[in-house]
């Protein structure tokens, strides 16, 4: 639809540069965030902005694990081929292809500016393009984060945490599975009953999900699936590494009231067929920041095919939450958006007006396209910093180590 309408309407607009934007902002040690092998130092954002010899300006915010001077370099390359062609010509160079976070964040951030300036050109907002309801000015959004607390010094630190962000107004929260369960002695049995203090904190009403970044395995999985779906969580995301499609399955059947859900690694619709075909999840994570727009509007409309919803992935900053709000207005079925709460001020910085949340709902600008509005001297503001956004914890070791899940080697589409 997006190129159809571009090509029969508006041949003469052309494609007049396409920037970079890479920024970096240093957390403060005490609110650096974390997983089980890795702590980051750093939070980056990358923007890629495209205008046209007709004066529109279309911008979309790249997932950056590709590695922003990485990504920065796949934009520089198709930019060659775009720069002086029509619209219609310059959309269908890049579509991601699902074997380089780089390559396709590259892409979808070009996909995603082109359908902001789509929205400029026809008047619309993408949430109307895309089929909203133009009645439709906020969507739910939920409070991303539990990445923080430590199972060896601090791990009430994670209530305290889900405590604010119910003080906060939202409803619905995301956690992760905390430091190393390993090191730290931590069983699945000692993540449920901890899960079960944070149920008493927050209340029965408060929607709770978690994370696994794909860290257990199958029968480690099943046990924390079935605690949690018996404390009232609304979803397990990612329990297992995604090649686990049979696993998937099983918790399901041990888990009848919990969402088991995935999928915020890949970049194409043709990854998610096995898990449409065979059953294997009930909540899809697509994310615009590494797969574009058109990729993910054809991935939500097969879902919904299956009654499969989607929650967009967002572990970004303000832009890309604003792009998944539109993406929501218009989405087939109900889904939420991720406000990340582990990025630190960068999130909102960037925008000129910061992020417009208020009581878990998400403004959708009523402006022609996105409706982003950078702040201004962003580069100056937040140099990018070349060097990786985290440091890998190492452990001495007492005894021989199993191998470690390490949430991105693991991933079958990287």
């Amino acid at each position: 639809m997006s190129n159809t309408l571009i090509q029969e309407n508006y041949p003469e607009i052309k494609i007049k540069s396409v920037k970079n934007i890479l920024l970096s902002r240093m957390h403060e040690p005490d609110k650096a965030w974390g997983t089980h092998v890795i702590r980051a130092i750093k939070a980056d954002a990358y923007l890629v902005v495209v205008e046209t010899d007709q004066g529109h300006i279309g911008y979309g915010e790249v997932c950056s694990y590709g590695g922003p001077p990485v990504i920065a370099s796949w934009v520089d390359w198709f930019s060659r081929i775009m720069v002086g062609r029509s619209l219609a010509e310059a959309w269908r160079v890049a579509r991601p292809r699902g074997v380089n976070w780089a390559h396709d964040g590259a892409a979808a951030g070009l996909d995603c500016a082109f359908w902001d300036i789509l929205g400029q050109v026809t008047g619309k907002t993408v949430a109307v393009l895309l089929g909203a309801d133009p009645k439709v000015t906020e969507v739910d959004a939920y409070a991303s984060g539990g990445v923080s607390y430590d199972w060896a010094t601090n791990p009430d630190q994670l209530i305290e945490e889900v405590v604010g962000y119910k003080n906060l107004g939202y409803t619905t929260t995301k956690i992760r599975m905390g430091t190393s369960w390993h090191f730290d002695g931590v069983t699945p049995e000692r993540f449920v009953k901890h899960m079960k203090k944070l149920r008493d904190a927050v209340g029965s009403e408060f929607r709770l999900a978690v994370d696994g970044n794909a860290r257990l395995n199958v029968e480690q999985a099943l046990v924390v699936a079935k605690g949690l779906n018996d404390l009232g969580f609304i979803w397990f995301e990612d329990a297992i590494p995604m090649s686990e499609i049979d696993g998937f399955k099983q918790l399901q059947k041990v888990a009848p009231d919990l969402t088991i859900s995935g999928g915020e690694v890949m970049q194409t619709l043709d990854q998610y067929r096995p898990y449409f075909e065979q059953g294997a999840l009930q909540m899809l994570h697509p994310d615009a920041g590494w797969m574009g727009i058109t990729e993910m509007k054809a991935v939500m409309e097969m879902a919904a095919t299956y009654g499969i919803s989607c929650d967009p992935h967002g572990w970004h900053n303000g832009a890309l939450a604003i792009m998944h709000a539109h993406i929501m207005a218009g989405a087939p079925l109900y889904g939420q958006v991720e406000i990340n709460f582990s990025q630190g001020p960068l999130r909102d910085a960037i925008l000129a007006d910061g992020l417009a949340t208020a009581k878990g709902k998400l403004a959708v600008p009523q402006v022609p396209g996105f409706g982003i509005k950078l702040a201004p001297n962003l580069e100056e503001k937040f140099p990018y910093l070349d060097h990786n956004y985290h440091a890998e914890i190492m452990h001495q070791a007492k005894e021989i180590q199993p191998p470690v899940r390490n949430y991105m080697e693991n991933n079958p589409f990287r």
